[in-house]
């Protein structure tokens, strides 16, 4: 093999291992970004059901009053 050979070898190789290195970034980045979706879903849901837990709560004290203002 001449140099000018091994010099198009190497280089064809340099670019194979660039390629390989963006796809990983590429595909590392999708994940992130993927792992961000979730977790700002699984905050909403979180918020959620805080919410109507708290609209659960006001509504069962709401009837207790009620009830203790009725019995009185």
């Amino acid at each position: 093999m001449n140099t000018e050979e091994k010099a198009r070898e190497l280089m064809a190789q340099q670019h194979l291992t660039d390629e390989q290195r963006h796809q990983k970034m590429v595909n590392r980045a999708a994940e992130v970004e993927e792992i961000h979706q979730e977790e700002t879903i699984n905050e909403k849901a979180r918020e959620s059901l805080a919410g109507e837990r708290q609209q659960e709560e006001a509504t069962a004290k709401a009837m207790l009053e009620r009830s203790v203002e009725e019995i009185s």
